[in-house]
């Protein structure tokens, strides 16, 4: 699982990993009771062992606060993406022409679907040309979706030179008012299809990419990525779902409670000032004053941590002061920046902990889930 450093106040902030307020379950008391003891155990060997370990004051415990029902064998219902060879295709094909400009290409056959074209057109409504519905040269992957519906297919076995008239009608949700649901009329020339060539690849200046196959290979392992991240995504919102669904909280320390409302007020003025208002106006957008909205972020905030130190608690996750600068450390590395660069917005050694631990928790709880059959 790629290790990420995830800030930890806007890991708190997104309502889908959250999964709202906490609550308790029918028929869980026995089990969040066993799990409870475990933890009082667990804190109580960290403290005997004299070193710090928590997110929490020195004196508090999770447990004091926190009653954790099942974390083991949550189940999981998310499936991962297979990759579309074709989206392959489309991808890579807009990466190599978004950089690399073709002058000439293919004459002597009709356009095919995913083919990059190279096009002159323009539309009208009822006889007249309309705004931003007229280009020359500009290029256009056949099959990527980037026209209204018809388009593209309408170029699909036309021979470069030829010119052709496109009757279409512009969907009922367009972003123009003015065209939405309209109909209209393109006339589009093909110029030329232009064509990949393996020696230009090397202009894109992607590291060991050198030729069109390893092209492919670099798209095809991006979107692999990518749907690994939106798989473990998808699987850490179920998991913490069911987890804060199952627990129950008795009260939140004051101490976490002020850190995080000082910490989200300068979030929230800078939010506020992005839309040009001030902060008091902002919470009013919300249905809410601004002192409410700093109580409403600062209780989910307790909530997460109290959940993810009571669970590294009892299962020995904690990082203590000997093992965190080691942890600081590969993280420098596997992102390739300096410590410098890490700490440069203020990062304390206390926000490396937290991110960490969080991280370190959320890939216990994803271990140790349970794929349910469909």
């Amino acid at each position: 699982m790629k290790k990420r450093l995830v800030n930890a106040l806007l890991l708190a902030m997104s309502v889908a990993l959250l999964g709202g307020c906490a609550k308790a379950q029918e028929g869980s008391e026995s089990a969040q009771e066993t799990t409870q003891e475990t933890v009082q155990e667990s804190g109580q060997a960290a403290q005997a062992a004299g070193e710090r370990t928590s997110l929490l004051a020195d004196g508090q415990k999770a447990a004091d606060f926190v009653t954790l029902g099942n974390y083991k064998g949550l189940k999981v219902t998310a499936e991962k993406e297979e990759i579309d060879e074709e989206e392959v295709e489309i991808q890579m094909r807009q990466l190599y022409f978004s950089r690399i400009t073709v002058e000439d290409g293919v004459k002597d056959r009709p356009v095919q679907r995913l083919d990059m074209t190279n096009i002159d057109y323009e539309g009208k409504k009822d006889g007249v040309a309309f705004e931003g519905g007229t280009a020359e040269g500009s290029t256009l992957l056949i099959g990527s979706g980037q026209f209204i519906p018809g388009f593209e297919d309408g170029l699909i076995g036309v021979m470069p030179g030829e010119t052709v008239e496109l009757n279409l009608t512009f969907p009922e949700n367009y972003k123009s008012a003015e065209l939405a649901g309209q109909d209209v009329v393109f006339t589009v020339k093909v110029n030329f299809i232009p064509e990949m060539e393996d020696e230009r690849v090397s202009e894109l200046g992607l590291d060991g990419v050198t030729d069109i196959a390893g092209l492919r290979d670099y798209v095809r392992n991006g979107l692999t990525e990518m749907a690994e991240d939106e798989y473990l995504s998808a699987v850490q919102d179920e998991v913490w779902s069911q987890l804060m669904e199952n627990t129950v909280f008795s009260e939140f320390p004051e101490d976490i409670m002020e850190r995080s409302r000082n910490e989200y007020a300068g979030m929230l003025d800078q939010m506020a000032a992005s839309w040009g208002i001030d902060a008091q106006t902002y919470a009013q957008v919300y249905g809410t004053t601004y002192d409410e909205l700093l109580d409403q972020y600062a209780e989910v905030y307790a909530q997460q941590m109290l959940v993810v130190q009571a669970i590294a608690d009892a299962e020995g996750l904690n990082i203590s002061d000997e093992k965190l600068p080691e942890r600081i450390n590969e993280y420098a590395a596997e992102s390739g920046v300096s410590l410098d660069v890490l700490t440069a917005n203020g990062l304390s050694d206390e926000d490396f902990r937290q991110s960490f631990l969080y991280e370190d928790v959320m890939n216990f709880l994803v271990d140790n889930s349970v794929r349910e059959q469909q």
